[in-house]
């Protein structure tokens, strides 16, 4: 079953806001480089026949 990602929800504490918002623009970046990182690497390997499969069952 796949996975819906408009079924989520994320909580963050107006505290953790706070401490982003105090960071200045080169720590944000740097932050937000890491976080992209991260996930980038969390992602599963696409495969050439998923690929090819994913494509071929999308709607046109």
């Amino acid at each position: 079953m796949p996975f819906d990602r408009g079924n989520r929800t994320y909580h963050v504490s107006d505290e953790r806001l706070r401490a982003f918002r105090a960071l200045s623009a080169k720590e944000k970046l740097r932050w937000v480089e890491e976080l992209a990182t991260f996930l980038r690497l969390a992602q599963p390997v696409e495969t050439t026949a998923t690929s090819k499969t994913e494509k071929q069952n999308q709607p046109s």
